[in-house]
C-alpha cells in the first residue's frame, strides 16, 4: 500500500510540545485550511525541519495524513515581509476556524507578504480587508471595485493600488466591522 504524500504551502500559526522530542504544529494551509499536524524528532539540535517550522513563518510542507493525525515529514520555507507575516499570522489565528480549504484567503495573504516595496501601514489595512471580506464580514465594493467580478479579478498588486488609492473609506470601513465582529 503506498503512502500518499501532500505539499502543500502554509502559514505556521502555534507549536505545542506533544512529547520529549515531538511537536504538533498549528498550519494554515492553501490545499487542507486549518489542519494541525505532527513533527517527529523535531525538538532535536541535529532535525532537519525544526529550523523551517517556526512559528509565524510560511513553509511549503510535506504532509502525510495518518490514522488519527497529519504527520510533517518535509518543510521549506518562504521568504517574505518579515513585519507584514507577523500580522497575518495574527489575523489568521484570530479569524479562521476550523477545517476546510479556503483557497482565496490563502493566496491572497501569500501574495500580500510577497510584496517587496509596501507601506506597512496600508499592507495591514490592506490585509485585515481581505481577511474580512474573504470570510464574508466586509463588504467587496468599498475598495473600489464595481462589481464581485472584477474585485476577484485582481491580482495583490491591484488591491494594493485600490487601498492607496481609497484608504479614507477603507480604514472606517475595516473599522467598522471589526468592532461589529467582535472576534
Amino acid at each position: 500500500m503506498a503512502i500518499d504524500k501532500y505539499a502543500t504551502e502554509s502559514f505556521v500559526l502555534a507549536s505545542y510540545e506533544t512529547s520529549e522530542h515531538d511537536r504538533t504544529y498549528k498550519l494554515f494551509t492553501k490545499d487542507f485550511g486549518l489542519i494541525f499536524a505532527r513533527a517527529t524528532s523535531v525538538r532535536k539540535l541535529e532535525s532537519k525541519l525544526r529550523p523551517h517550522l517556526q512559528v509565524g513563518r510560511m513553509t511549503r510542507v510535506t504532509l502525510v495524513k495518518g490514522k488519527e493525525v497529519w504527520r510533517i515529514t518535509g518543510s521549506e520555507e518562504y521568504h517574505c515581509h518579515p513585519l507584514l507575516r507577523d500580522d497575518v499570522v495574527k489575523l489568521i489565528e484570530r479569524f479562521v476556524r476550523g477545517e476546510g480549504a479556503q483557497k482565496t484567503l490563502f493566496t491572497h495573504m501569500k501574495d500580500l507578504v510577497s510584496i517587496s516595496n509596501i507601506d506597512e501601514r496600508t499592507g495591514r489595512l490592506l490585509a485585515n480587508y481581505l481577511l474580512l471580506v474573504d470570510l464574508g464580514y466586509a463588504d467587496a465594493y468599498i475598495i473600489g471595485a464595481e462589481s464581485i467580478e472584477q474585485y476577484i479579478s485582481w491580482n495583490i498588486e491591484d488591491l494594493y493600488t485600490q487601498a492607496i488609492l481609497t484608504k479614507d473609506v477603507l480604514r472606517p470601513h475595516v473599522m467598522r466591522v471589526l468592532s461589529q465582529v467582535q472576534l
